[in-house]
């Protein structure tokens, strides 16, 4: 395991690369599949299962794109925290 990142230069590249890996969730072809899999294409309860199980990943990866971006907010937030107090704490400040 990487160590935390400390400082706020590495905590905005954390989350920059958070909110890469959530565009690449978002642009993923597995979004689409319940598209090619209903009742024009098979008939019965198998293929409601697959569409109702496609449906919810679907739901599940937009739902972790989301987690990452929050991630990614928490982290820029810890970031300008560190970045204002350093602030306060140089020379002149105040």
């Amino acid at each position: 395991m990487p160590p935390s990142p400390t400082t706020p230069d590495q905590l905005r590249q954390r989350a920059s690369m958070l909110r890469t890996i959530a565009s690449k969730i978002e642009c993923t072809r597995a979004l689409d599949l319940h598209r090619r899999a209903g009742d024009d294409v098979w008939r019965g309860p198998t293929p409601q299962h697959c569409l109702d199980d496609l449906l919810q990943m679907r739901v599940d990866l937009l739902g972790a794109a989301e987690d990452l971006r929050d991630g990614a907010r928490t982290l820029d937030m810890r970031a300008a925290q560190i970045d204002g107090q350093a602030l306060s704490r140089s020379p002149g400040a105040g």
